[in-house]
């Protein structure tokens, strides 16, 4: 007898100790006074907190926003029922759109957990959806996930933003008079100049050639060095001997 009761008891703790420790739940959903909208159009939706099952209540909840950044710019988030305020940098992080926020009490009924409000941007497309995913809510005890939840909005005249066409030409601004090298017009400078120089060196000596020969009188022979000089002198020589022989032949013959 003593030990069925004792079973009892022990049965009836682990369920007490299970209700205690046992995983919160709730339901979130988005709510919008209408789903169309122009072009700069503001509009809020409230993010709604449903069927809490929790012996404390919700105290946190994490998630994701996520929104057609196209379309839509975010203008600001506010809590609502003693939720904090989401701060970008502190609870919101605006590069992945995660935030955290407690509440001031523990949340047991249905109530407004946070007002989001867009705005319509100019370039915008024909519809837009706003998203809340990687939901968790937690009590002070254990965290629970939750489903995501998303909502879609109409944009009066909004046009399907076309996909950028990429540029085939990587340079799209060639410049039609490039640098030139300077290496190139040194070699063209160098080129440009021997051909100059070899012309006008060309040019001088064949001039040079010409009025030597114009000079030369017909008959005349020009000096060559020293091979002129000796015939020359041997020509004089010759004279002179003559000379000496035709003054003795004079001699002779008065004698």
């Amino acid at each position: 007898m003593k030990k069925i009761v004792l079973s009892i008891i022990l049965v009836m703790l682990l369920c007490i100790m299970g209700s205690v420790y046992a995983a919160p739940s709730c339901s979130l959903n988005f709510q919008i006074s209408k789903t169309e909208y122009s072009k700069n159009d503001e509009f809020t939706i409230d993010v709604n907190m449903a069927n809490i099952q929790s012996e404390r209540g919700i105290m946190s909840l994490g998630a994701t926003l996520e929104y057609d950044k196209d379309s839509l710019t975010l203008v600001k988030m506010e809590g609502q029922n003693n939720w904090e305020t989401p701060l970008s940098g502190i609870s919101y992080n605006e590069a992945n759109g995660k935030f955290v926020i407690t509440k001031s009490g523990f949340a047991k009924s249905n109530e407004a957990v946070l007002k989001i409000t867009f705005k319509v941007k100019e370039q915008s497309k024909t519809s837009a959806i706003i998203t809340l995913k990687d939901i968790t809510v937690a009590d002070g005890t254990a965290p629970a996930d939750v489903s995501a939840i998303s909502k879609s909005i109409t944009i009066k005249e909004g046009t399907q933003i076309p996909t950028p066409t990429p540029n085939p030409n990587p340079n799209p601004n060639p410049n039609p008079n490039p640098t030139p090298n300077p290496d190139n017009n040194q070699v063209n400078t160098n080129t440009t100049t021997n051909t100059v120089g070899n012309t006008t060196s060309n040019n001088i000596s064949n001039t040079q050639n010409n009025v030597t020969a114009d000079a030369i009188p017909n008959g005349s022979l020009p000096k060559t060095g020293d091979m002129s000089t000796k015939i020359i002198m041997v020509i004089a020589l010759a004279i002179v001997v003559l000379m000496v022989i035709a003054i003795r032949l004079r001699i002779i013959n008065k004698d």
